[in-house]
């Protein structure tokens, strides 16, 4: 009777329902906690992404601030300078003779304006009176007249002038002779033309008259114009 009781061989014991739920519910708990392991995973992964690629940027930015400033440092940019703090002097002039003295140390120049000059020049609108030049000394002019300066020509720049345009025009012929083979120098000489002057003789000749009447044709040559450039 206790065999008959017992579970037959090759058969497995009948599982409860309660049982069976509870198998599931383990087991639908399970995927549901590694699903959430998934995505707190992948996110963390972008997150970290989104964090390098931030960081890159930030580091690069810093790294071009670096490097434009080092550059400015190194280099001495130029910056405009500002209008109001800039010192104006006077500008430079030439003096219409050469009376000048050399300058001593500690005294102010001539062409200098001080600054009081210029302030009250512009409260009351007068111009600042400018010292005038000293004369020639005898020394100097005994010297400029040693020297030979006194008797300069004063056309010695036309002189120059008229010498330069002569030789530039010799170096033009020079290239146009290399270039296309041209000379603009006249052929010495004449040439006969043959045909012409035995047919003026025979005419000559046939009417009677000297063979020196009339005039001997000749041969016009003309230039030709084809060189290196093929012009």
């Amino acid at each position: 009777m206790a065999a008959s009781i017992g579970a037959a061989p090759g058969y497995l014991p009948a599982r409860s329902p309660r049982h069976d739920f509870a198998a599931f519910f383990r087991e639908t708990t399970t995927q549901k906690r590694q699903h959430e392991t998934r995505l707190e995973t992948l996110g963390m992964k972008r997150y970290l992404a989104k964090l390098t690629a931030l960081s890159l940027v930030i580091v690069m930015a810093a790294g071009l601030g670096a490097c434009d400033s080092v550059k400015r440092a190194m280099s001495g940019g130029k910056k405009a300078p500002d209008e109001f703090a800039v010192y104006k002097r006077p500008p430079l002039s030439l003096p219409p003779d050469y009376a000048l003295r050399p300058p001593e140390p500690g005294r102010e120049q001539l062409e200098t304006y001080s600054p009081r000059d210029q302030a009250r020049a512009a409260v009351l609108r007068r111009p600042v009176q400018k010292q005038a030049l000293v004369a020639a000394t005898p020394g100097l002019t005994a010297l400029m007249d040693k020297t030979g300066a006194t008797e300069a020509d004063p056309t010695i720049r036309q002189t120059i002038d008229q010498e330069t345009l002569a030789l530039s025009e010799e170096d033009r012929r020079l290239i146009d002779k290399l270039i296309f083979w041209v000379d603009d120098a006249e052929f010495p000489g004449t040439v006969v033309d043959p045909a012409a002057e035995q047919r003026r003789l025979l005419e000559t000749q046939a009417l009677g008259k000297p063979i020196n009447e009339g005039k001997v044709p000749e041969i016009k040559r003309k230039t030709s114009r084809k060189g290196i450039l093929g012009f």
